[in-house]
């Protein structure tokens, strides 16, 4: 049987837990012109599956009922969760939120918002550096042709 071999852009990214001296790395192709779309697409995901979950009863104290307050935050971190994950075209999810949920505050922020915020620049990098190079590719196929064409 013939083969046929290629790349899906993979890279792996090592996430250092600073405060606990632990890491996990995660592998996502940060270059895949789909990702923002899909982050997009997630964040709708997020929003409308928040929507549709029920909320928690509280008592006439403001103490929630437990019970329904333990389903409401799995239901909502699992939103999140699956979301992530689609996102990033890959499971991180479970090495992402393996010591915090989405929705822990961290100096003043969500967990996932900070996240996002160390990612965004290192995607940004990668992606401008990628489209440079596939653009001088290209542009040599491009010239190749045109010479072809006179």
């Amino acid at each position: 049987m013939n083969e046929i071999n290629v790349k899906t852009g993979l890279k792996t990214f090592k996430i250092n837990f600073s405060d606990r001296n632990e890491s996990a790395e995660i592998s996502f192709n940060p270059a895949d012109s789909e990702l923002s779309n899909r982050l997009f697409k997630a964040q709708k995901m997020i929003e409308k599956k928040a929507d549709s979950i029920e909320s928690f009863d509280v008592d006439e104290n403001g103490v929630p009922n437990v019970d329904e307050y333990i389903r409401y935050m799995d239901e909502t971190n699992q939103a999140v969760y699956d979301a992530v994950d689609y996102a990033f075209g890959n499971k991180i999810s479970d090495k992402l939120f393996a010591y915090c949920s989405p929705f822990a505050v961290v100096d003043g922020k969500y967990f996932i918002v900070t996240f996002f915020e160390q990612i965004a620049p290192v995607i940004r990098e990668i992606v401008d550096k990628e489209s440079s190079k596939a653009s001088k590719e290209a542009q040599k196929y491009i010239n190749k042709y045109k010479k072809a064409s006179k």
